[in-house]
């Protein structure tokens, strides 16, 4: 399964402005320690970089002019200079560090909760792996991005801002020579680097993708080793570290030539003002604290430039690992809250559910249509089931009214408000969804009860996991309550999470329950007693209910028939038995004997 992609309306340079707007505002979270981080760099650059080096230039002038007096009041001088600089040094990296904590907690934030945001859509086309590295690549970025305008680029542009103002005041032809050998140094560093961006963003792609393989086969391990299939896991590993190491080495290797210019240049410039200051010196043109000065300054910016180069590869790098992370952010979630969104409040009265003539295919395929043209209305505090065959459209139409996937046409209502008016959040909380599959979290049985209702206290807890007979198993556990469940709820039974899945919903207490096929993983024994508890927190509710085992829903208030994504059949229990060539009939005498509450 690969990432999936965005828009193609959205281009790289979308991308870029998202990301640079996302960590700039990032850097300005906690503004006081951005100040802060300025406040204490910037004169610790200005006197390290242009001050130290002046009075080393004019300590070796006094040396050549044999005024020792004068030698020992510069030496002071540095000395002092270079401890107040390092003070502020580290009062700046202090606030660097805070700064960009806070940075990097801002943005994981922000693409936490974009993420959360994505629809029911994104997330069949995505590794959820890759995801959770993606995030925390663009955390680390906002840190390094952080770091960037904070400490890199500010001593860069003060080394070498005003190394040439001060050559400059000592002579200006030294200035013009060495600013056009740093220009060419710079553009060098600047060009080279455009190319080498590609490779990053290509890296950053193919890590996700290994992300995602990597983790797709963990968080299923079970399955892997039920079917012994730990080589074939290893083989896609192996296939998906190909190109994550061919992006790898471009990435190191596209490098090396840059930096061989580089380098040269560099070699060019201090060559070229060690001829120019010896010829003006010899000329008497200029003192021998000039020449000391020009190389003492030439020779931090040379440094500077390597400083630059691996500044702008930090850029880089940092753009180009958060690329996939910012291009995913960047898609639109195909199930979107109206602009103008209306409010139905939250009530202990039942809600009319209705569906009203509506259609769905998956990805649009309007020649494969899974709902079609279905009507149904469950009226307030009514108990609708809904059967069919494998693959009639039953999950899928619990889908579209949680709205997890929105209706090509039709409409499906809540009390005659159209859900897609209403804010999904809201929709939400008015319904408890038992799935077919219940999943849990890697948390306890009691966190994972009460995610229905996190305000519910340790009473409302136990109550719901009584009704739902999750106190037969959890009491005999070593730390009751308190176990913790495992990945996706693997350390329980099937029956044991779907009970405690009952019991999130039923502690939820919302007005209309979406049951789908709540008691499948139950054994006879537990689903008896579970129907007991289910049909306890029907009462007062609107509920549809979704069963393959029918004697689930044989008491119904009425039973609704799909087939391929049509509404067939609708009646009570005994009204559907006597249409014996309707489907119901033959379901239901396909389960004849040996399903609870079956009539004898």
């Amino acid at each position: 399964m690969a990432i999936l992609e965005p828009p193609p309306q959205i281009t790289n340079r979308d991308i870029t402005r998202a990301t640079l707007r996302l960590f700039w505002r990032a850097s300005f979270q906690q503004k006081w320690s951005l100040w802060l981080a300025y406040i204490g760099r910037l004169p610790s650059f200005f006197l390290q970089n242009t001050i130290v080096p002046l009075a080393v230039a004019y300590g070796l002038q006094a040396i050549v002019e044999h005024r020792f007096n004068a030698v020992a009041g510069y030496a002071w001088s540095v000395l002092w200079l270079t401890v107040l600089a390092g003070l502020l040094l580290a009062l700046g990296t202090w606030a660097v560090a805070r700064n960009a904590i806070v940075a990097g907690e801002y943005v994981q934030r922000a693409v936490f909760a974009n993420y959360l945001d994505k629809d029911y859509e994104f997330y069949g086309n995505t590794y959820y792996g890759a995801l959770g590295a993606q995030a925390v690549r663009l955390r680390d970025a906002a840190s390094d991005y952080g770091k960037l305008v904070t400490l890199d680029i500010p001593k860069e542009v003060i080394t070498v801002g005003t190394g040439l103002v001060v050559i400059g005041f000592s002579s200006l032809p030294l200035a013009a020579i060495t600013l056009v050998c740093m220009l060419f140094v710079l553009s060098y560093t600047m060009w080279s680097s455009r190319w080498r961006v590609r490779h990053r963003r290509k890296l950053s792609e193919v890590s996700s993708v290994l992300a995602g393989v990597i983790g797709d086969a963990l968080t299923h391990s079970v399955t892997v080793k039920s079917f012994a299939a730990e080589g074939y896991e290893q083989g896609r590993l192996d296939e998906a570290l190909k190109p994550w190491a061919k992006a790898q080495f471009a990435s190191w290797t596209t490098s090396i030539p840059a930096d061989v210019g580089r380098n040269t240049l560099a070699a060019v410039t201090i060559a070229i003002l060690l001829l120019m200051t010896a010829s003006l010196y010899h000329k008497g043109t200029i003192s021998f604290a000039v020449v000391a000065l020009v190389q003492l300054y030439v020779l931090r910016m040379i440094a500077v430039t390597q400083d630059i180069a691996e500044t702008v590869k930090a850029y880089e790098t940092a753009m180009g690992s958060c690329y996939q992370s910012v291009k995913t952010m960047l898609i639109e979630p195909t199930v979107a809250d109206s602009n103008d969104p209306v409010h139905l409040p939250m009530r202990t009265a039942p809600h009319e559910l209705r569906c009203h003539n509506i259609r769905f295919a998956y990805d649009g395929n309007k020649k494969k249509l899974v709902i079609k043209d279905f009507s149904l209305t469950v009226k307030q505090g009514e108990k609708v089931g809904l059967v069919g065959y494998s693959g009639s459209g039953k999950t899928t139409l619990t889908k579209l009214i949680l709205r997890f996937l929105d209706v090509e046409r039709g409409s499906i209502e809540i009390d005659g408000i159209p859900i897609n008016t209403m804010r999904q959040q809201e929709l939400r909380r008015l319904i408890a969804y038992v799935p077919q599959e219940p999943l849990l979290f890697h948390r306890s049985i009691a966190e994972n009860i009460v995610y229905g209702n996190p305000s519910a206290n340790r009473k409302a807890l136990l109550a719901a996991a009584r009704m739902a007979h999750v106190d037969e198993f959890a009491e005999d556990l070593p730390d009751k309550y308190e176990t913790l469940v495992g990945e996706r709820g693997v350390k329980l039974s099937g029956g044991q999470r779907q009970r405690v899945a009952i019991a999130r919903a039923i502690i939820k207490d919302s007005p209309i329950l979406i049951l789908d096929e709540a008691t499948s993983a139950l054994d006879s024994k537990s689903e008896k007693l579970i129907q007991k508890a289910l049909w306890n927190l029907m009462k007062d509710r609107t509920a549809l209910v979704i069963a393959h085992r029918l004697s689930t829903i044989q008491r119904m208030d009425r039973i609704a028939v799909i087939d391929k994504g049509k509404l067939v059949q609708i009646g009570t229990h005994d009204e559907l038995l006597r249409e014996p060539a309707g489907i119901y009939a033959t379901l239901w005498a396909h389960q004849s004997g040996g399903y609870i509450g079956e009539p004898k």
